[in-house]
């Protein structure tokens, strides 16, 4: 026997509707259309009788076993309510309801009927999850999507790019509607399904388009058991792009794009799983009793995101230098420079768009900062590192780090490595924590996002008249404190006007467990055994990288020698860094050296292989340097470094 539909909305998405229930033939019959704007003209449901709304269709006797509701969210509740009171099984398109009051009332009248409600999360129904769960709980999810949506779209109706309309909550941003499907799939796959599963939701939402909701957005979820969930959405791309999902499991990292059921493993093969289609799962549960993959209860979790929204400060105005205003198609498209990259950027490090310094963004939080003065001269500025994002391995560093006339010889939270801090000391393996930030290099998989970021949290910082003296914790994710940092810097004038000079040391002492430290190399990447004191640049052109032994990034990258110098030009001027061990076991350190790639140099701890500190045991890394305008001869570095 056919099943009786009334489809409240017949046009925009209601569309879609006709169209498949036209495709399941003769298991539904479509008893009414509820539409202020009436039926379709012509095509499948034309000949139903079509109504103003769907108190009209009832009080004219229309009795359908399941109503459809394709409606704005801001009108779910009333329409869902009506139709559950009326004892028809409902089929509610996404997001389910405006408010998380609403959805609380709407679960107790669902309870007391006894009828179905299937939301129309239609990726739920993809058979990628029955794959994904094979790998195991994920330990993280990320997702990001990057959609263009033009004027036309934002002016569609009356409630486009609303937060309220008429004093009632609609909330048609980027994360509660156009991507929604992202926010649902990425908490469905990370097992969250109700209220309670969600711990902590923080947002940064913007607009780059002239309306009230967010166009541009990043969420942080934090589950109840700890995890995050991250997702970074645009509909002011340039151009549109798949929203995909980052599964991350201990066994693999595996890409979901939930539009099209396939999953891309780190192999690169890529799998189509196919999917069930929700409305008729609904039948199959009223026939068969089968169960739903998208319930109204379970989507409590992603609702708790919709009430964060909603409830949260009105979006911020993106800055209209970081604006291109495209004309060059029939409705005019605002888009935010470098957008694509920067949602996936954003959600992949867990972050939010400021703590990744994204230029649109709101200035981020500071940490504690003290200017190191050589002179009257401010030289360098010590930040404390306790607004980094922890995936970006919170760590004190010095930054912006100045020659004596001005010019910058460091960058922190550069767009290409966020987690690249001016001059710090950090590692990305202490005892499998990363105190380094971003993806850590497994010896099977390569680099993963991994919920391994430690911190360093300092506790202790005194200036004095030549530099300073600081203390930190080097605290692994669960809180135990593997190392205690003890670090000294001395600044003063040099001989040569051109330079200032400095020595610092800093040693690392195993507190209340054996400790290994370790690098990239260590664990497997030929070449990678950064970690240490390192030293990231601005952007740099006609670099000179050397030693007293050998020029160039090749030829320098992995030596031992007794000194390093890094001249180049810089924003503000040319400029030389130079570096020297200050002890016997800091000397026979490799230096790390990169130039193609990013300006950056340090000194490998742990060049190839791992080092091991017994409890109470400690390693020091000590080294002099110059920081000078102009490029320097290599006897004027000589002369320098021996000051």
């Amino acid at each position: 026997m056919a099943t009786d539909v009334l489809l409240v909305g017949a046009h925009g998405f209601g569309a879609d509707h006709l169209r498949n229930l036209e495709r399941l033939g003769d298991r539904v019959r479509v008893v009414a259309l509820a539409d202020p704007n009436g039926g379709p003209g012509e095509g499948y449901g034309s000949d139903a009788p079509a109504f103003a709304g769907l108190a009209e269709a009832f009080d004219a006797g229309i009795r359908p076993d399941v109503v459809i509701i394709a409606t704005p969210t801001g009108t779910h509740f009333a329409l869902a309510s009506l139709a559950l009171e009326r004892g028809c099984d409902l089929y509610l398109e996404k997001p389910p309801l405006a408010t998380m009051e609403q959805f609380e009332a709407l679960l107790a009248l669902q309870k007391r009927s006894g009828r179905a409600v299937q939301v129309g999360f239609q990726s739920f129904g993809s058979h990628a999850f029955d794959r994904l769960a094979e790998l195991g709980e994920p330990t993280s999810v990320a997702t990001w999507g990057a959609w263009a949506r033009d004027a036309a779209y934002w002016s569609r109706s009356a409630w486009a790019g609303r937060r309220t309309l008429d004093g009632h909550p609609v909330v048609d941003g980027v994360v509660t509607n156009p991507l929604s499907h992202a926010v649902a799939t990425a908490l469905r796959i990370a097992g969250a399904r109700h209220r309670d599963d969600v711990a902590r939701v923080e947002l940064e939402l913007y607009r780059a388009n002239d309306i009230e909701a967010d166009d541009t957005s990043s969420v942080r979820i934090t589950l109840t058991d700890g995890r995050i969930v991250s997702a970074a959405l645009t509909l002011a791309a340039p151009e549109h792009s798949d929203p995909l999902i980052e599964v991350r499991t201990p066994e693999a990292d595996v890409i979901f794009s939930y539009t099209t059921d396939r999953l891309i493993h780190p192999d690169g093969s890529e799998v189509d799983t196919g999917r069930t289609e929700l409305f008729e799962e609904l039948l199959d549960h009223r026939d068969h009793g089968a169960p739903l993959h998208a319930p109204l209860v379970e989507t409590g979790a992603f609702m708790a995101v919709m009430e964060a929204v909603r409830t949260a400060p009105d979006p911020a105005p993106v800055p209209d230098a970081a604006i291109t205003l495209l004309t060059d198609r029939p409705s005019p498209l605002t888009t935010i420079d470098g957008i694509a990259e920067w949602v996936e950027r954003t959600a992949r490090s867990g972050a939010l768009f400021s703590e990744l310094h994204a230029p649109f963004a709101a200035a981020p939080l500071a940490g504690r900062t003290h200017e190191l003065r050589v002179g009257a001269a401010v030289v360098a500025v010590h930040d404390d590192g306790s607004a980094v994002a922890h995936t970006s391995g919170s760590r004190p560093f010095l930054h912006p780090v100045r020659t004596p006339s001005g010019v910058v010889v460091s960058a922190a939270h550069p767009a290409d490595h966020d987690w690249h801090l001016g001059v710090s000391i950090a590692l990305q393996h202490v005892n499998g924590v990363n105190f380094w930030g971003g993806p850590t290099y497994t010896r099977d998989l390569g680099y993963r996002w991994l919920s391994d970021h430690g911190r360093i949290r300092t506790t202790s910082f005194a200036l004095d008249d030549d530099g300073f003296s600081s203390t930190a914790d080097w605290i692994a994710p669960g809180g135990d404190v593997l190392l205690s940092e003890s670090t000294r810097w001395q600044l003063r004038e040099s001989s040569d006007p051109r330079a200032w000079l400095f020595r610092t040391t800093t040693t690392l002492r195993a507190e209340s467990t054996p400790v290994e430290l370790g690098s990239p190399a260590s664990n497997g990447r030929v070449g990678g055994g950064y970690g240490g004191f390192a030293w990231r640049f601005p952007a740099a052109s006609d670099v000179d990288v050397r030693t007293g032994r050998a020029a160039g990034e090749d030829a320098v990258h992995g030596t031992v020698a007794p000194w390093l110098a890094f001249s180049a030009r810089f924003a503000e001027g040319e400029a030389t860094v130079a570096l020297a061990g200050d002890d016997d076991r800091t000397c026979e350190d490799p230096w790390f050296v990169r130039v193609d790639a990013y300006p950056g140099v340090g000194s490998a701890l742990a060049w190839q292989d791992a080092l091991r500190l017994d409890v109470g045991a400690s390693i020091t890394v000590s080294f002099r340097g110059a920081v000078a305008d102009g490029r320097l001869t290599d006897d004027e570095i000589a002369g320098l470094l021996d000051e």
